[in-house]
């Protein structure tokens, strides 16, 4: 018996699986024979879906991010696919954009126009015209910008449960309807009594019904899918403010329309941004896919093409020197108020610019709120009469083509002399130096003695001096071929095609050209370089996203032979180093490290008058330390440094607390050894106390 149980069970179990397997296969016979979904020939379901690429990063030498991008969405609603569903669909959109349903309503609610047409029509035969025929809305209303794509991407995950009220009513009311259907029975009775009316009424309120659920369902995919429609945005964002911002430069928008599902492109404009854009900018990607009611179909998906973003520029800024050369720049327009200054830190070995900074500046963050004067990288871009800074290109020259020593006396005529033509030549510090060494006159920044050193040379000569050494000639820190300049400005002579005696003495000592901060920093960081000039480097490497490297940046020297002799070099840092001992630069000598340096005072050309002014003065120091083994170079010039004191717009005086500042932390921070100072003060008091030397 037991047995016979166990066999009728199974041969159940058996018959309920075949039952189910059957009922299994009809639906797949049903489905993909008998009506399949095929695409309407009509229809389009091609689809290409595009992968924008993201900008590259821009980073300093230790990694530190500058610049980077940030994919967002900005959140477009259309009134006329939401229609009366405004409240439902502003419920569940509200916490996801960050407003409230009041607020929402009114972007998603139907705001029609009437237009009168002028046309004509017959209207129960009357000729009408002026007829308004059309009601428009706005298709696209901005209802929220800068959504990041995590809250977009939880939108739509829960689309699902957004219901238009009118389906929820009319299921409701197919159910109720379900419910009051004729039985068996009943429509037995009305069959054999010829009364079909009952069950025909029933079988089409049934189907109404079944049009309406369909005609909602479809309104609500439409309200589920293009309701709200993202637009995405790429933002360039600058997490440091404006540290570093004219080195780093800005982006603009390009004017041409996007592909659907692309960004608007971002253009490099100025600094970085815009010498590396091509490496910057990645290229985007797309999928060639079939879609239909909503879905991919994934059978006929065709190219898969993955975006790949911008490489990575790694710039030789460090982001720590550079904040000191902010807060530098920031405490100098407090204390001297100057109408711009700029700094510049250079390491003479290599040319790696460390820090570069100018003010006035600007946040690239807000640069549609800067002044163009504010975007300007000065240090690159604004010339200036550079005065007494120029004298090492005048006596570098002049020793390095053997017409004189350091050693060498010279008459300064104290302080005021008559050269063979022009206007008398006047030493404006008021040292009064009667007949001293070369080495003296450059520490007490005599203007005679270097108009009678540069009267020794023929001008080919000394202009090929100053071009050895990086003058009038651009860098080529933001450029690297001739089409492509980054607004750098090579600097130039006043009278190029005209120099005569005059004017060959006043180039001496620093009036009659134009040079940029960036020429004068590098030639100072020639002589720390053992005499070799090195060209400006800014940019370490380029590296994809994961930080493979794509491209090595190496030093460069500007010449394949030094621009001056070691003998010259020697004697050219016994001069720098005195100028901070015993010259126009004692301010920014430091206890730990010995500095060497040059100071400059200009008078400014008055541009309606073309004269010199009386009040107004560039003022600049440049130096490096320590001066035995120089690690580091720093130029501080300062645009019409506001007077405070007697004296207080010279050089030294304006601009040795700034270098002072910025070299004491940088030595700090790159943890450079200190040097025993040596008694130079000692030598220098014996040197005074010998005879004046005499003039052959």
């Amino acid at each position: 018996m037991d047995g016979a149980n166990i066999q009728r069970r199974l041969w159940g179990f058996g018959g309920l699986f075949a039952c189910v397997l059957a009922g299994l296969a009809v639906r797949l016979v049903h489905v993909q024979a008998i009506h399949p979904y095929l695409p309407d020939q009509l229809e389009n379901t091609g689809r290409k879906v595009m992968r924008p690429a993201r900008r590259g990063e821009i980073l300093d030498a230790r990694g530190n991010v500058l610049a980077k991008s940030r994919l967002v969405y900005s959140i477009h609603a259309d009134p006329v696919v939401i229609g009366t569903n405004a409240a439902v669909l502003a419920r569940y959109a509200a916490p996801f954009l960050g407003k409230t349903e009041a607020e929402l309503v009114p972007l998603f609610t139907i705001r029609p126009e009437a237009r009168t047409n002028r046309v004509a029509a017959v209207v129960h035969g009357v000729i009408v015209t002026n007829l308004q025929l059309r009601w428009f809305t706005n298709r696209s209303v901005l209802v929220q910008s800068n959504v990041e794509p995590s809250v977009w991407a939880h939108y739509t995950e829960g689309l699902t449960n957004v219901v238009v009220p009118g389906l929820k009513q009319v299921r409701a009311s197919m159910t109720a309807h379900r419910r009051t259907a004729p039985r068996l029975r009943e429509k037995a009775e009305a069959l054999l009594h010829g009364d079909l009316h009952s069950t025909d009424h029933h079988k089409e309120v049934a189907r109404e019904l079944a049009r309406q659920a369909e005609a909602l369902r479809i309104e609500q995919g439409e309200l589920r899918a293009n309701a709200l429609v993202v637009e995405p945005v790429e933002l360039r964002l600058y997490p440091l403010g404006i540290t570093a911002s004219h080195v780093l430069g800005y982006t603009t928008n390009d004017v041409a329309v996007p592909a659907k599902g692309m960004t608007q492109r971002l253009l490099g404009a100025t600094g970085v941004e815009g010498r590396f854009d091509t490496e910057l900018q990645g290229t985007g990607g797309f999928l060639e896919t079939q879609r239909a009611r909503n879905r991919e179909l994934v059978p006929f998906r065709g190219r898969d093409v993955l975006a790949r973003d911008g490489l990575n520029v790694r710039l030789t800024i460090d982001a720590h020197i550079q904040n000191i050369v902010e807060q530098a720049l920031d405490d100098a327009v407090r204390n001297i108020d100057p109408k711009a200054i700029t700094c510049i830190v250079v390491r003479p070995r290599t040319g790696e610019i460390l820090a570069m900074g100018n003010r006035p500046t600007y946040d690239p963050n807000q640069v549609r709120f800067a002044p163009v004067e504010n975007r300007m990288n000065r240090a690159l871009t604004v010339p200036t009469e550079p005065g007494s800074t120029f004298k090492i290109a005048t006596y570098a020259t002049a020793l390095d083509l053997g017409l004189a020593t350091i050693d060498d006396p010279v008459d300064c005529e104290h302080g005021i002399w008559q050269p063979p033509s022009g206007r008398p030549v006047k030493d404006v510090e008021g040292h009064g130096l009667g007949v001293v060494h070369l080495e003296e006159a450059f520490a007490k920044s005599s203007n005679v003695a270097a108009a009678k050193l540069g009267l020794r040379m023929s001008p080919p000569d000394f202009i090929a001096g100053m071009r050895r050494l990086g003058f009038l000639e651009r860098t080529g820190v933001m450029y690297r071929d001739a089409s492509n300049w980054g607004g750098e400005h090579p600097g130039r002579l006043a009278n190029p095609d005209r120099i005569n005696v005059e004017r060959h003495g006043r180039l001496a000592y620093g009036y009659g050209l134009y040079v940029t901060p960036i020429q004068t920093v590098m030639a100072a960081a020639a002589i720390a370089n053992d005499g070799v000039l090195m060209k400006p480097m800014l940019v370490r490497s380029l590296e994809t996203a994961d930080g493979q490297l794509v491209a090595q940046f190496e030093p460069r020297a500007a010449s394949t032979t030094p621009a001056l002799k070691p003998e010259t070099v020697a004697q050219m840092r016994r001069a720098m180093r005195r100028v901070v001992t015993d010259g126009t630069a004692k301010i920014v000598a430091m206890e730990d490290f010995e500095v060497s340096g040059k100071t400059g005072t200009c008078h400014k050309v008055d541009p309606e008058t073309q004269r010199q002014s009386t009040d107004k003065y560039i003022s600049t120091f440049v130096g490096y330390l320590p001066a035995d083994r120089p690690e580091i170079c720093i130029l501080v010039l300062a645009d019409e440094p506001a007077k405070r004191g007697a004296g207080s717009y010279f050089g030294g005086k304006a601009c040795g607390p700034v270098f002072k500042a910025v070299a004491q932390q940088a030595a700090s921070y790159l943890a450079l050894a200190p040097i025993a100072r040596t008694n130079l003060a000692t030598t220098l008091a014996l040197n005074t106390n010998q005879p004046a030397p005499r003039v052959n």
